[in-house]
């Protein structure tokens, strides 16, 4: 309340009627680095998606469905309501804001942390209230008096051995599209998309090696505008590949003066306001073409797919290690927390060579806990007891790859129910995995696929069946994905998690999740068929399977992928780990 009652001050000291406070950095990061966590230091909120709103009388935050259960009770006692997205008779903010803002009202935001997309969006939608607007100033950082410095890791190469085409290469590829599109300048602010151009890497951001940074792109010139203490080790290695560097800070007033006559590209879910405004108001914006880079990187060479198989093998060992000590454990009767499964997990894989740590903040769920997707365990989390599903969302960053696998298992008894809700997530799994599709598919209907066998039984899931995923960058990562909102075709290369679930509030969850990758299977009387290549090496827990449910095929499936998973593991394990494995992988 005490945050509020500082914010609102500043409000009414300002003559703002409304302040918006979004989620993410100023390059719309998923992740972020302390620094940007202003939404979240402000509402208690932890989840990675949510939005707050504050008025002079009332505040709430809206959030999607995967952190209902979460937002509900972090946000007791903190004067700010919980507006679940999605949900009947529920408003958007946007259309909150149209009801509360006055006739010639303020709306007010910090223009670094909001996207000129979601900008140009609100002004549309106010236009006729006459609603002015104040983003110059960061009003939470004003009463933020503790609040992180931007951080200031060190970069680093992503060796040639990993990213394969020097930066140069792939310099003269992004001109060579920026051509064809008609594009004479470039600004590129996700700071995956920087990463991958640039085949640099840095610790800015927990589980992103990413450095902050932006880069602007001409028919001549491509400027890096970073700190450049960060990438002094680099440096040479930048500009002996076609590249400048100027300070991070510096990008608005390079932006002021650009010619009006180029013709300008930028992500406008990636770019923020300040920087859009930037631009000067004749400059012609191109901005209908697909996004150049996240295209590129979205579609994995043959050489990059290579070592991301190769980061799945390392990662199907530390798996393999970690669900053998778990369910020797539980069967020990040790006494086990979410927090400790998640540390042994982590110092598994880091023992696996090229490891840099964890893709994401492991998801260690027990019991109920599994009920919440994104959940989140606080100090040592909840104690496994022997019965029940215990759920790990987890993923390891690997110079050659990015991983993200989910194994729900038994540790203890499970009901009937358990077991045929186990299995029908598993169906809608092996539908995905063994799906055929024509060239210019989009995620819409393979997501369709993995829910059939659960909308059957009249169940259904709130998230999508799956999201890009980058070469040892973002987890989650464009520009396609699996869900009904995915309107990308899936073309061969690309990377998509393949994760349907169930989910019983105050029960059980289940989710399982492979990563697959989109492989040409043929061409055939002028269509082109594509098909899934499997880059997880992990068992499925087999005594949670209700076997009568499954189709021979289904079966045959199973145990193909299992002869797969011991053969490709087996020579990398210890004795007792081999053993262990080669049960688990017994056919059924």
């Amino acid at each position: 309340m005490e945050k509020l009652s500082a914010l609102r001050k500043l409000m009414k000291d300002r003559g703002i009627d409304a302040y918006v406070i979004p989620s993410g950095d100023a390059h719309k990061t998923e992740y972020v680095a302390p620094y940007w966590g202003a939404r979240k230091w402000f509402s208690g909120f932890t989840g990675s998606a949510g939005l707050v709103v504050v008025t002079l009388a009332e505040a709430g935050l809206w959030t999607d469905a995967r952190y209902f259960i979460q937002a509900e009770e972090q946000l007791k006692g903190t004067g700010i309501d919980l507006y679940k997205m999605g949900e009947p008779n529920v408003p958007k903010y946007e259309d909150f804001l149209l009801d509360k803002l006055p006739e010639g009202g303020k709306l007010g935001f910090d223009g670094r942390s909001m996207s000129i997309a979601d900008f140009e969006m609100l002004k549309k939608k106010f236009e006729q209230k006459s609603i002015t607007y104040s983003y110059e100033n960061d009003l939470v950082g004003e009463v933020w008096e503790d609040r992180p410095t931007l951080p200031t890791a060190i970069a680093f190469e992503h060796p040639p051995q990993f990213a394969g085409l020097s930066a140069t290469e792939k310099l003269r590829t992004v001109r060579e599209k920026m051509k064809a599109e008609g594009v004479s300048t470039y600004l590129v602010t996700s700071l995956t998309d920087i990463a991958w151009l640039l085949n640099m890497r840095g610790n800015d951001i927990s589980y992103l090696p990413v450095v902050y940074s932006y880069v602007l792109i001409t028919e001549t010139e491509a400027t890096i505008f970073v700190d450049k203490a960060k990438v002094a080790d680099i440096s040479g290695k930048l500009t002996s590949q076609g590249f400048t560097l100027a300070p991070y800070e510096a990008i608005p007033e390079k932006l002021k003066t650009l010619p009006t006559t180029d013709t300008i590209y930028y992500n406008k879910n990636k770019t923020n306001v300040l920087l859009a405004e930037a631009i000067p108001e004749g400059l012609e914006r191109k901005l209908e073409i697909k996004n150049i880079i996240a295209h590129l990187k979205g579609a994995k060479s043959g050489h990059e797919l290579a070592n991301i198989k190769n980061a799945f093998v390392k990662e199907g060992v530390a798996m393999v290690k970690l669900l053998k000590w778990l369910d020797e454990s539980v069967k020990a009767g040790k006494t086990l927390t979410e927090d400790e499964i998640a540390k042994t997990l982590t110092g598994i894989r880091k023992q696996q060579k090229d490891c840099l740590g964890d893709s994401f903040d492991t998801i260690s769920a027990y019991g109920a806990n599994g009920a919440l997707p994104h959940y989140r365990h606080e100090g040592d989390g909840a104690t496994i007891k022997p019965e029940g599903f215990f759920l790990l969302d987890t993923g390891g960053q690997y110079l050659d790859g990015t991983t993200d696998t989910t194994r729900t298992v038994a540790v203890g008894p499970l009901t009937d129910e358990m077991k045929k809700d186990f299995t029908l997530v598993l169906k809608g799994h092996l539908a995905v995995n063994a799906a055929v599709f024509l060239a210019e598919t989009t995620g819409v209907a393979i997501d369709a696929l993995a829910r059939q066998p659960i909308l059957q039984d009249r169940q259904n899931f709130k998230h999508g069946t799956g999201h890009g995923i980058g070469y040892c960058l973002g987890v989650h990562e464009g520009p396609h994905g699996v869900s009904s909102r995915s309107t990308v075709a899936l073309v061969p290369g690309m990377l998509i998690s393949n994760e349907p679930g169930i989910y019983k509030q105050g029960r059980y969850g289940i989710r399982t999740e492979n990563v697959l990758a989109v492989r040409e299977l043929c061409k055939d009387d002028g269509n082109t068929f594509l098909h899934f290549e499997n880059m997880t090496v992990c068992p499925y827990d087999t005594g949670a399977i209700v076997v009568e449910m499954l189709t021979q095929i289904e079966k045959d499936t199973i145990n193909l992928y299992h002869t797969m998973v011991y053969h490709t593991l087996a020579t990398m394990l210890a004795e007792d780990e081999k053993v262990w494995l080669e049960n688990a992988t017994k056919a059924i």
